[in-house]
Formats: C-alpha cells, structure tokens, sequence
C-alpha cells in the first residue's frame, strides 16, 4: 500500500549546498589541501556556467548530462531551467590518491 500523501516528500524542498561547504567536501574527497583545491574548483564551476549559459548540452560521467530546458530572463539575470540525466545506480565514490 503506498504512504499516505502528506508522508511523501516535498520535490522541491532542496538543502542548499553553499559554496564554502561544497568546497569543503571536495577538499575532504581528494585530500588536497584547500589553497590548492579552491582556484580549480571556482575555474571548473565558471566552465559549468560559461558552457550551460551558451545552450550548449554538458556531458561529465558521473555528474551526468545537462541540457538547458528552459531559458527566460528575469529581474537581475537569467533563468536557466536543466534537465539532468543521470545514470540509474550513481557509481563509486571517486576517490584520488595524492603521490
């Protein structure tokens, strides 16, 4: 028998991730020390944007592949709407063994 409807989760409550934490668990997951980890990690998220904003479609294993679904402006910039495939079962944790 299915949960009753208000046991189901709300789709769009979301926990934001900041930046600084995000940054963290990176730093936490490679083992890198955060001087190091922190100008890659912001290039890499400016490539994301750079890529996405110009409507091209992003394919990165194991995020997934992002295409733009929606794009309108609004008050103080655009709006981008994605559409993200993922695979069915994520995989392994990467993890990265320093020298």
């Amino acid at each position: 028998m299915p949960p009753p409807l208000a046991a189901l989760p709300d789709p769009h409550a979301a926990t934001v991730v900041p930046k600084r934490d995000f940054i963290d668990r990176v730093v936490a997951a490679t083992g890198t020390r955060r001087a190091e980890a922190r100008p890659i990690i912001e290039a890499t998220l400016d490539q994301l944007g750079q890529i996405l904003s110009s409507g091209q479609t992003l394919a990165v294993p194991p995020l997934g592949r992002a295409r733009i679904n929606l794009e309108r402006d609004a008050r103080g910039g655009d709006v981008i709407t994605l559409r993200l495939r993922r695979r069915a079962s994520p995989a392994a944790p990467i993890v990265v063994e320093k020298p």
